[in-house]
């Protein structure tokens, strides 16, 4: 049982794990960026890995806590902000750009606080949240294979991929924003029944009473 407990909290390694990579990744890709980019390629392939495998292990194991399904999200918001990042400064991407991106991804991280402040409840990923993540995962690697071959990808293709990558995150942003409302629409109906069935047995309970004085 205990062993079973620990095997539960492997996704959630992995996701730490993932955050913990971010500035390493940073880090890297600064310092070998014109000449060893494969660097920071191989922690970005790394962290992408651990983000597949965390998800399919909880899938699979119904490993599945509160506290992953917030630190996998964030892990994943975190490195490709800086990911853009990186590449505004290098001139890859333009500013307006990872500007959008980071403003979506605070206004979810912001949404999904509140949400769990309100309701108590967190909103577990979707199809097409892993699938934005994907898309720009695999945009980004399609930037750094294009770098160690020498052919810069700046400028009006990269912003085209991007511009894509950022038009699926603001409809996974909105299928999220639909998820949430119907969640809470139906926690309030489910409230509702509870307190009319209360009130019938309340009811029900004094009249009872109120025939045996009878």
């Amino acid at each position: 049982m205990k062993f079973e407990l620990k095997l539960k909290y492997i996704p959630n390694i992995l996701s730490a794990v993932r955050l913990m990579l971010v500035p390493v990744f940073i880090y890297l890709f600064f310092a070998c960026y014109e000449e060893r980019i494969y660097i920071p390629l191989c922690v970005f392939v790394v962290a992408g890995m651990t983000d597949i495998i965390d998800g399919y292990l909880a899938r699979r194991n119904n490993w599945i806590t509160n506290l992953g399904k917030f630190l996998d999200p964030l892990a994943d918001k975190l490195l490709q902000c800086s990911v853009l990042v990186c590449f505004v400064v290098k001139d890859v991407v333009p500013w307006w750009l990872a500007g959008m991106f980071i403003l979506k991804e605070l206004f979810m991280i912001c949404g999904a606080i509140i949400v769990l402040k309100k309701i108590k409840v967190t909103v577990r990923s979707h199809w097409y949240g892993k699938f934005t993540t994907a898309v720009f995962y695999a945009i980004a690697l399609l930037v750094f294979i294009f770098k160690i071959f020498d052919f810069e990808m700046g400028g009006p293709v990269a912003v085209s991929l991007f511009v894509s990558a950022l038009i699926l995150a603001l409809f996974s942003m909105v299928m999220y924003i639909l998820d949430t409302l119907r969640i809470n629409a139906e926690l309030q109906k489910q409230e509702q029944n509870t307190n009319t069935d209360t009130n019938t047995n309340t009811e029900t309970e004094t009249n009872t009473e109120t025939e045996t004085e009878n």
